[in-house]
């Protein structure tokens, strides 16, 4: 069976909303991405399906309203709406902070030998990450974690993609920054 095009499925969801079968599919096939982003924010799984759930439930919101521009690409569009979520989530527990852990990187190590130092820059790369403003660990997330592209990035968070890149520059500026110390 050949999946159908994001952009039928969303004129389905939108037309035939009372069904929810193309909402569904949408769910379907995002699930495990809505749940990945999440984990980004949340190293404790049931936070991370909880903020997923709740993302889930603003993107069925959201589908009525959303229209994608041409070439546009839902996966940016879910991601930002979780990423939303999870910092929403984020401020009401902690303003200005949240927990990344060495699991929400899922960064592989390549060798037992190489485990103490591998962990160390991990921690490193991780309080770094969180002492980013949200806007700069948002592009972080969705550019350089989920790899979106500056345009899917720019029409999801409704900015150019000059302001993309400027705030991608100067997020990685502050992490190797802080890094160096």
């Amino acid at each position: 069976m050949i999946d159908k095009p994001d952009t039928v499925l969303l004129a389905e969801a939108q037309r035939d909303s009372s069904s929810g079968g193309a909402f569904e599919e949408i769910l379907r096939r995002y699930q495990k991405l809505i749940y990945h982003v999440a984990r980004r924010y949340f190293p404790n799984p049931d936070d991370a399906m909880d903020a997923s759930q709740e993302a889930a439930i603003k993107i069925y919101n959201g589908i009525p309203r959303l229209t994608l521009p041409e070439g546009g690409n839902m996966k940016a569009w879910i991601c930002t709406v979780t990423a939303r979520v999870c910092l929403d989530a984020l401020r009401k527990r902690r303003p200005q902070t949240s927990e990344l852990t060495e699991e929400t990187l899922l960064t592989p190590l390549p060798s037992a030998e190489d485990n103490a130092a591998a962990n160390e820059r991990v921690q490193e790369m991780l309080t770094a990450i969180k002492n980013l403003p949200d806007d700069h660990r948002m592009i972080i997330i969705l550019r350089d974690m989920q790899g979106l592209s500056y345009d899917d990035i720019a029409a999801a968070l409704k900015i150019t993609v000059g302001t993309v890149k400027s705030r991608l520059s100067r997020a990685r500026l502050n992490l190797r920054k802080m890094l160096d110390k």
